[in-house]
């Protein structure tokens, strides 16, 4: 079902253009069944192309971006070209400006996936889930460019995962002020840049007001209870010593809610704990590997 749903590598290359993939969607504009949560086969195979050409269209930046990239390095477009700029405008009616930006852009599209899709990621960065990573657009993904060709593509991703694992919705004004707010210098220092992000997403929530708030999933997303599953599954004592450090930032919180506010954090006097919560994407470091195990019945 999933499968049909994506489309496969083949179906989605079996088209030489978008014009051949719009053309190729059936002229389907009305139910086949009287089933009113059911669909057919032949309406799942509607929807699974459907989708899929939905799914090009969010992504075209990435598709094309990385494709410029190998005509232009490859020089492909020498047969009839005599430069990458020439063919961008003859070809496609693209400025050169324009062309580079998505060059410069695909990367960390890819590299947003590959963290997802992968069950390990790299020590201090937030875990990112598939449908995270689904929801960035190309405006929210240029936010993060300078992050790449100042630092790496890994570190960009991470100014990501940091802002996703907030509960901040992300937004490409929110990664604006993400990385605005990162410190600088010719090193990458993840704690760093974790507690700046956090500074201004503090901030950032201040001015803008989160509006109400469900109570309720904000904590069961605090704790990822299939991984304390897991982890109690492999050693108890672990599981045991892991909720009684929770329990701990919690009574932080309670103390330092009881007491007088204070500077906000970026404002020159902040100090104190940089991080108030646990996050559900953060696992301890030492366990990180392990968390690919099938999750165990529950008790």
């Amino acid at each position: 079902m999933g499968r049909q749903r994506g489309g496969s590598a083949q179906e989605r290359f079996e088209f030489k253009s978008a014009i051949d993939m719009a053309r190729a969607l059936p002229n389907l504009f009305r139910p086949i069944s009287g089933q009113p949560k059911t669909l057919t086969s032949d309406e799942r195979q509607s929807l699974a192309q459907c989708e899929a050409a939905v799914d090009t269209l969010k992504w075209a930046f990435w598709l094309a971006g990385k494709a410029l990239q190998i005509i232009r390095d490859s020089r492909l477009y020498r047969a009839e070209h005599d430069s990458f700029e020439d063919y961008c405008w003859t070809r496609w009616g693209m400025k050169a400006n324009y062309a580079g930006k998505l060059i410069r852009t695909w990367q960390v599209a890819e590299a947003l996936f590959d963290l997802a899709s992968n069950d390990s990621v790299p020590i201090g960065t937030p875990r990112l889930s598939l449908e995270q990573a689904k929801k960035a657009n190309q405006a929210q993904v240029w936010e993060l460019v300078s992050v790449r060709e100042t630092w790496d593509v890994e570190h960009a991703v991470f100014v990501y995962a940091t802002v996703a694992a907030s509960g901040v919705p992300v937004t490409a004004e929110v990664l604006r002020g993400a990385v605005d707010a990162l410190p600088k210098g010719e090193e990458f220092n993840k704690e760093a840049a974790k507690a700046a992000i956090h500074a201004f997403l503090d901030n950032w929530s201040d001015e803008k007001g989160e509006g109400e708030v469900d109570i309720t999933a904000r904590a069961e997303k605090a704790v990822s209870m299939p991984w304390v599953r897991r982890l109690a599954r492999r050693d108890r004592a672990a599981a045991e010593r892991y909720l009684d450090a929770l329990e701990a930032e919690i009574a932080k919180c309670r103390e330092q809610l009881a007491e007088p506010a204070k500077p906000k954090r970026g404002s020159g006097e902040a100090a104190g704990v940089q991080e108030q919560a646990v996050e559900a994407t953060e696992e301890p470091k030492a366990l990180e590997a392990a968390t690919d195990d099938p999750e165990p019945a529950a008790a």
